[in-house]
């Protein structure tokens, strides 16, 4: 084939069927099929529910004003309300215009404003973040279910935001035959009804391939949370409960689920589909070994600019022992044609490297409301007549057997995560802090195939990074905010005077501390080269927090461990609630008022400050930690001091009542605070264990003004929904005891032993490779003996008020169940708060601002009662 013929004969474009048609045949086909589920125990949309909520939504929208030609922005967080309003505006004809839910409230109104959108569908947690003057829908509103009218294929189906070389977002404007091309590809590409995780940034292209091309096929379409997009471990864990079939990530994401797959030695057999995009795909052996050991798993390469979205694909051969270490990017998808051209718009001979252009049906209709920047990048087809090709800035070579290579950018646009970012708007938010004079931002590979935004400043005196990182993300999305800084005196200049980026690319990178010895660094340097191995960078300063720079409670687990290991004795998780950052630990550790013997089990600590006078004493969960209170405390804004109840030291003596356990919590607490009035709350165990101390306190004459269980109940497990008594879990601690006993076992055995949905849900995490046996022990035993307390209590009804913070994740039979029992158990007055989320997540993650919020609205109603 010619060149000629290269550029002008796309191939066969794929049938125009609006991809609602599509849904709705397979409704009307077996409309009791599943459709979406959100990812927790509640019971999913069948497909015939899934269209009854996107007709009533349309409905509302269409009366609110949506319709062709007119954007909807959407600004809503991760779950099946996203997906069911995606639908919706489609079939309203308004253009789907997601927004970040992350970015700043500035960057959220100009994005909103420049769209010129009237009507906006948010949630009740985002409805305040967007500017006056826009219709707000909620997305579970209803309208007139009345005939929906036919919308034009070139109409706009949505609007993409990318980053901006002039600070400013641009808004791609896809049409719905666009769309139709891609569905209608995919849809052809694979084998239909596939199970499939919706993993993707709901601001990234891809979700509409997800999305669509699963409702399309009959599949069923799994709705991931924030916790699965950013945990390999758990995104493992979903895949295996959720027997998910197919996957859509960037290669980052499917690089990290391959070395946790091998590290817990986990298998996740369900898949048969998986399809990489946004990044450049790299063979890496863990790559190679995860799709050894999942014979029949196809992998597919896709290439596509949100101005084309997808352009090309490649189906990886059937052995992953013949995969190249970089594949290329595939061949053209139907509809699609592709010319790797010079600076003057002239065909390069195959093989050499060009910029690559792409023309037919996959191109956008050009950036919304910018006509001077869609005329610069779509451009006339020099080779037929009233025919646009897309210049997508990177460059490529067509090989021999028809596929195109892939081989850099011919700009400075850089992809991050996936996300495609302009350096010139990093720089852009870094000059603008009063101490920056200039700045460049890149990309520098860390590790193998791992690279990481860093930004390079020229500065007027020290600025630290925890300052800069800030100021940025006041400014730009977290994805945009750099992971490393690097200080020059001068930036280094080329002979016309530009920015050298070569230069700085050769500058080192701040470097990682080594293994810590037994002798010679101080505790300071001890703890911060652990720190920096645990993380996996080094950019924090000695005063600050370890949760606000990359750790959580599992990676403190782990830094405890190495703490232990190398000081030669044991050390307390409980430090990192008090001491979490590198000054204050390290002080804390050598320290001998630390190290003195308690005289009690029972210990409160500041989970954080407040008023003196008044305080929320939060009870530990089975383990006796409290850790998982720490971002509930961050949360809450209420004006009082929260304290953690912990256990410490050697656990309750096995068959211990739970009235004794609570009773050591009791006499700690009336030491401290000895008159009250108290305020009690605990979650899961804690939270029954909340409710003996309570009776305890009233029983002595104190007064309890509030109680707050967060998912507790004393008669039925909020996990299982079985009797407390009937409950499994404590066979499970037992088994893990006995396998920590093995000296056969490995650290692989007990974290794939506790990676269940069973064991995170009462735990919180697996157990972490190269912890001590020392630790472990404690916390499995001093759980096994409040399991055992908990199975065997026998609660008498509570006199005072109550406060239920229901995980609504759990569905509505079994949260009026959990209610009715401690309605049963309740003398006072109960109130029930509902809180999305599931048992673990409600009061962490993306939940935990409306646990926090929900919190303080209950603390501060008791407040103006009169009775604190």
């Amino acid at each position: 084939m010619s060149d000629m013929e290269t550029l002008t004969r796309p191939s066969a474009a794929a049938p125009e069927t609006p991809v609602l048609d599509l849904i709705r045949a397979r409704a009307r086909a077996d409309g009791h099929r599943d459709a979406l589920a959100d990812g927790t125990d509640a019971a999913p949309l069948s497909y015939a529910a899934l269209l009854d909520r996107v007709d009533a939504l349309a409905g509302r929208l269409r009366a609110a004003g949506a319709g062709p030609e007119r954007p909807v922005a959407v600004l809503l967080g991760r779950s099946a309300d996203t997906v069911v309003t995606m639908l919706a505006v489609l079939a309203s004809g308004g253009a789907y215009s997601p927004l970040d839910v992350t970015a700043p409230p500035a960057r959220i109104e100009a994005t909103v404003r420049r769209l010129g959108a009237r009507v906006a569908v948010a949630d009740a947690a985002n409805a305040g973040r967007l500017p006056s003057g826009v219709a707000v829908v909620p997305p579970d509103a209803a309208g007139p279910h009345e005939p929906l009218p036919d919308v034009p294929l070139d109409a706009p189906a949505y609007v993409m935001h990318t980053s901006g070389s002039t600070g400013v977002p641009k808004g791609v404007v896809m049409s719905h035959r666009g769309l139709a091309r891609l569905i209608g590809w995919q849809v052809a590409s694979g084998p239909p009804g596939l199970r499939t995780l919706q993993f993707t940034a709901t601001s990234f292209d891809v979700t509409f391939q997800e999305v669509l091309s699963t409702l399309a096929t009959g599949g069923c379409l799994v709705v991931a949370s924030d916790e699965v997009r950013r945990d390999p471990a758990v995104l493992l864990d979903t895949i295996a409960r959720h027997r998910v079939e197919r996957l859509f990530l960037p290669y980052v994401a499917l690089q990290l689920m391959a070395v946790t797959a091998a590290r817990l030695a986990v298998t996740p057999g369900s898949l048969r589909h998986v399809v990489t995009a946004g990044e450049r795909l790299i063979i890496t052996p863990a790559i190679r070994d995860l799709f050894a050991a999942i014979p029949g798993c196809r992998l597919d390469n896709h290439y596509g600019p949100t101005e084309t979205h997808l352009v090309t694909s490649l189906t990886l051969p059937a052995d992953p022992a013949a995969w190249p270490a970089i594949p290329a990017i595939g061949s053209p998808v139907d509809g699609i044609s592709c010319a790797v051209l010079d600076d003057e718009l002239r065909p390069v001979p195959d093989g050499d490297v060009g910029e690559l252009y792409v023309g037919g049906a996959a191109l956008a209709r050009g950036y919304q409301n910018d006509p001077s920047r869609t005329a610069e990048r779509f451009v006339a087809s020099p080779f037929a007549a009233g025919e646009r090709l897309y210049r997508t800035g990177d460059l490529a070579s067509l090989r021999d057997d028809g596929t195109y290579e892939f081989a850099g950018r011919a700009d400075r646009q850089l992809k991050v995560r996936g996300f495609r970012v302009e350096p010139a708007e990093v720089e852009d938010a870094l000059l603008r802090h009063p101490r920056v004079q200039a700045a460049a931002a890149g990309l520098r590979e860390v590790a193998d195939g791992v690279s990481v935004l860093v930004g390079y400043l020229q500065t007027d005196g020290q600025v630290t990074h925890r300052e800069l990182t800030e100021h940025v993300r006041d400014i730009l999305p977290a994805y945009m905010v750099p992971s490393r800084y690097v200080t020059v005196a001068a930036m280094p200049r080329t002979g016309t005077g530009k920015i050298d980026g070569q230069a700085l690319a050769a500058l080192p990178l701040p470097e990682v501390p080594g293994e810590p010895t037994r002798s010679g660094p101080s505790l300071t340097e001890t703890v911060t080269a652990i720190w920096a191995r645990v993380l996996g960078h080094d950019e924090f300063e000695g005063d600050d927090d370890f949760f606000e720079v990359g750790g959580d409670s599992l990676l403190a687990t782990w830094v405890v461990a190495e703490l232990g290991q190398v000081l030669d004795r044991p050390v307390d998780l409980s430090l990192f609630l008090e001491y979490s950052t590198v000054d204050d630990l390290a002080q804390a550790l050598g320290s001998t008022a630390v190290a003195k013997p308690r005289h009690t089990s029972s210990q409160i600590i500041t989970l954080r400050p407040g008023p003196s006078n008044r305080s929320l004493y939060l009870v530990h969960p089975l383990g006796g930690e409290l850790l998982g209170y720490r971002e509930l405390a961050q949360a809450s804004t209420a004006p009082l001091r929260l304290l953690g109840v912990g256990w410490t030291g050697e656990p309750p003596v096995f068959g211990s009542t739970l009235a004794e356990i609570a009773r050591t919590h009791v006499e700690q607490l009336r030491t401290i605070e000895p008159d009250g009035p108290y305020r009690l709350g605990g979650w899961s165990f804690g939270g029954v264990l909340a409710f003996e101390m309570a009776q305890q306190l009233t029983a002595a004459g104190s007064t309890v003004d509030f109680l707050g269980l967060f998912d507790a109940n004393p008669v039925i497990d909020p996990i299982t929904g079985l009797p407390m008594a009937d409950t499994p879990f404590l066979g499970l601690l037992d088994e893990v005891v006995a396998r920590l006993d093995d000296p056969a076992t490995t650290g692989a055995d007990l974290a794939e032993l506790t990676s269940s949905r069973t064991w995170i849900q009462l735990m919180g995490a697996p157990i972490a490779a190269g912890a001590s046996s020392a630790y472990l022990r404690t916390a499995l035993e001093t759980a096994r003996s409040c399991m055992n307390a908990a199975m065997r209590y026998r609660p008498e009804r509570y006199r005072g008020p109550v406060h239920l913070f229901q995980a609504a994740g759990a569905g509505p039979e079994r949260q009026a169940e959990l209610a009715a029992a401690i309605g049963e158990l309740c003398a006072g007055p109960l109130t029930v708060v509902p809180i999305d989320g599931d048992h673990w997540t409600f009061i962490r993650g993306q939940h935990v601002t409306e646990a926090a919020a929900e919190l303080d609205a209950a603390l501060e109603r008791v407040g103006e009662a009169g009775s604190g």
